[in-house]
């Protein structure tokens, strides 16, 4: 695989099937598709919290489902502390999915990477199957692959000291630093925000719904320039 130009829309913390705010969820969901087709973007990340808990209704499992098969393009999702019927964690029944092609669920309690030649793009995630100060989303993450993009998708708090591991999914800023990576796409935080240290570009892409301001990240995978992340506000 060789690296050339790709756009990628990073989103998370969807939270479909909210009990708080169940359409506005569903309009966030149709604010990314809107905002992935309009941008003309390569593929779509999503960081986590896609679902809300394990009450969500199998229509709605199955509008989402179709709106990312409709997308026709890569969308990765890596299962977040609430994607309780992703995993199963929390005692829930575990649904069992139809993805179709184009999208990939990470399901592996280790990590997995999914490779797609045609885009030259590696993306490794880690699921959250146990939310606790033990779980780190970052641990086992491999090495860089020989070519392409390699991008990381990960759902947990970046802390700043040791002193604040007892939350958490916790992410410290030096395994941000150490990673061997293009881009780091983060969920958990429903706000925009950068957390790049002396390693790759890492950012929370904010959230398409609730009260936060409503936006997702940008990616641009540049062979001459690098990477750049702006973020958009969704209408």
């Amino acid at each position: 695989m060789s690296k050339r130009r790709l756009t990628l829309l990073h989103t998370s913390d969807l939270h479909l099937g909210s009990d708080v705010y169940p359409t506005e969820a569903l309009r966030g969901l149709r604010r990314v598709v809107n905002a992935a087709r309009s941008q003309g973007v390569d593929a779509v990340l999503v960081a986590g919290d896609l679902f809300d808990s394990s009450r969500v209704t199998e229509e709605t499992v199955g509008h989402v489902i179709q709106e990312f098969r409709e997308l026709a393009r890569p969308v990765f999702f890596v299962p977040g502390n609430h994607d309780d019927l992703l995993t199963g964690a929390n005692g829930a029944s575990r649904q069992p999915l139809s993805l179709p092609p184009n999208v990939h669920l990470f399901r592996e309690a280790v990590g997995e990477t999914f490779t797609s030649s045609a885009l030259g793009l590696s993306v490794w995630g880690r699921p959250v199957y146990d939310h606790s100060p033990s779980f780190r989303p970052l641990e086992g993450l491999p090495a860089r692959p020989s070519d392409g993009w390699f991008v990381v998708v990960a759902h947990g708090l970046v802390m700043d000291g040791q002193g604040t591991l007892d939350r958490s999914s916790p992410i410290t800023f030096r395994e941000l630093a150490q990673a061997d990576c293009d881009y780091i796409a983060l969920g958990h935080v429903h706000v925009f925000r950068d957390v790049t240290r002396e390693g790759p570009p890492a950012f929370y892409s904010g959230a398409p719904s609730g009260t936060q301001p409503k936006t997702v990240s940008l990616v641009t995978l540049d062979p001459t320039d690098g990477v750049s992340v702006e973020p958009l506000t969704l209408a």
